[in-house]
Order: structure tokens, then C-alpha cells, then sequence
């Protein structure tokens, strides 16, 4: 039976979204599959743990915003040992939950189409061209990516893979994450820019629609298959993300971005469209 580790973080208050996320985690996630829950919290007990032995509550003190979500790759790799007896890892974020039965033939790279990891595409962007992605635009960081280059915007909150593929990708993208902290750098959007990056000249990945993150409330034109709560009928984020660290641009790097931008612009114009290969299913 494929065995697959399912990795989740809800320390603080984010723990208010485990029950609902693992309850239809059992229900529509990979059937066949043996999946396991590696829950990293401060919670001292979890719904559902005392009977299920494929939840292992892994204790993880809560971090400040940002870095809550961007050191998450650190916190994955303290388990690294535990996580290489599995065929699979993917991650999801807190408030994720299914909403119809997610299938292997679905959901898992195919390797027989040289398919080693699995990205989505970000909702608010997998219709708009490269120059409106908010990649990160700050040559100072390893997340860097300049104006005209990018094929897809992928979500942070939905990723996995093949389990080397993946472990390989948590090492690269902890080891650029704290070159950048060294300097005093955070990429803009925390660890969904480090992937981003990541896979900029990769195609050994499986990129599945937005029907996989599918922010609550909104209208896609597609079936929703994984549903993101809103953090904000649970509790306020703002008052969370308070003050938290970020890297400011320099002046000359946004005009040059600015500049950069609508010359893509110009000549996405006059350039045909491209059609992008992505999953439905």
C-alpha cells in the first residue's frame, strides 16, 4: 500500500482548524493510500489522536509572523528521518479542507511522465500573464525572479511530491531561507516565493488548478475540491501579523521593476498566447 505523510502546522490559534481538516482528510483524501498525519503544534493533545495511531503530534513552539511560515521547511526537516519511510509527502496548509474525493490518479506526480513534485496554481493569478505575478522582486534575494520570466504562480499553502524530491526541495529552499535571513532578507511572500523560484526552470512537477485551493467565498470557474477557510471567521490576522519584519525594496530596484513591467506588458501585446498545461483533475 502506498504510505503517505501528510505534514500540517497549527500552533497557536491555529489549531481551531484540525478537526475539520482531518476529519475530511479521512473521508476524501487519497483512498487506498495508508496517510499519515504529522501534526507539528503546542497543543498538548489533538482530536482524534488517542484513537488513530497515523496522527503523530509532533511538539513545535509557535513562531511570530513571518516565521511561522516561512522557517516551515526547518520544522519539516526535524522529522526528516521519520518522513523517508514514506512513498509520499505533501503539505497543507492549517485551514485547508477537502470537499470531494481526491483520488491518487488525481493528486500524486506521475513518474511516468517525469513527475516528482505537485504544485497548484495560485487562484488570484492562474488566468493573468507573468508581469502581474507577485513574485519576488528583490535582486537581493535567493527568491528573486526578474520581470518576463515565470510560467506559472503557484500557491504556498498546497505542495509535496515524490518523498526525496520533496525532502531535496525542504533542504535547498532552508539552506536559501537562512542565507537570506543572514542578510537581513525575507523573500516577499515567505516560503510560496522560495517555491516559486524553486521550480522556475523545473519541469519534473505535476501543477494542478485551483480547484485544489480554493479561497472561501470566492467564484472560480472550476469545481472546488479543497477548500481554504477564512482565517478571519476564526480569529483575527491582523492583529497576529503585527508588526512583522519585512524587506523594503530599495528605491532604484522599483523603478527598475516598474520600468521592467511595462515593458513586459508591451510586449506580451504583441506576442501570442501561451497555452498552459494544467490539471483539471
Amino acid at each position: 500500500m502506498t504510505k503517505v505523510a501528510v505534514l500540517y502546522i497549527c500552533t497557536g490559534k491555529y489549531i481551531a482548524f484540525w478537526q475539520e481538516f482531518y476529519e475530511s482528510a479521512e473521508q476524501y483524501l487519497l483512498p487506498g493510500c495508508e496517510v499519515h498525519y504529522f501534526v507539528f503544534t503546542d497543543a498538548p493533545s489533538l482530536y482524534g489522536e488517542e484513537d488513530n495511531p497515523r496522527i503523530h503530534r509532533c511538539p513545535q513552539k509557535a513562531y511570530s509572523w513571518p516565521f511561522s511560515t516561512l522557517l516551515r521547511f526547518e520544522i519539516f526537516l526535524s522529522r526528516e528521518e521519520e518522513l523517508k519511510a514514506f512513498d509520499y509527502i505533501f503539505f497543507f496548509n492549517a485551514n485547508a479542507q477537502f470537499t470531494t474525493t481526491i483520488t491518487p490518479e488525481m493528486f500524486l506526480p506521475r513518474a511516468d511522465r517525469g513527475e516528482h513534485l505537485l504544485v497548484v496554481q495560485h487562484p488570484a493569478f492562474y488566468n493573468k500573464p507573468n508581469y502581474e505575478y507577485t513574485y519576488d522582486r528583490n535582486p537581493r534575494c535567493r527568491a528573486f525572479i526578474p520581470m518576463g520570466l515565470g510560467k506559472y504562480y503557484v500557491c504556498g499553502g498546497i505542495n509535496g511530491g515524490e518523498t526525496a524530491a520533496f525532502l531535496k526541495l525542504c533542504h535547498t529552499l532552508d539552506r536559501r531561507i537562512h542565507k537570506d535571513l543572514a542578510h537581513h532578507v525575507i523573500a516577499l511572500w515567505h516560503d510560496e516565493s522560495q517555491i516559486n523560484r524553486y521550480i522556475l526552470w523545473r519541469k519534473d512537477f505535476r501543477i494542478l488548478s485551483p480547484s485544489y485551493c480554493w479561497p472561501e467565498g470566492w467564484n472560480l470557474p472550476q469545481p472546488c475540491r479543497i477548500l481554504l477557510r477564512s482565517k478571519q471567521r476564526y480569529f483575527d490576522v491582523q492583529q497576529l501579523r503585527k508588526d512583522a519584519p519585512a524587506t523594503v525594496l530599495p528605491p532604484y530596484v522599483v523603478r527598475c521593476n516598474a520600468f521592467m513591467k511595462r515593458a513586459a506588458r508591451w510586449l506580451q501585446r504583441r506576442l501570442p498566447p501561451q497555452k498552459k498545461e494544467v490539471d483539471d483533475e
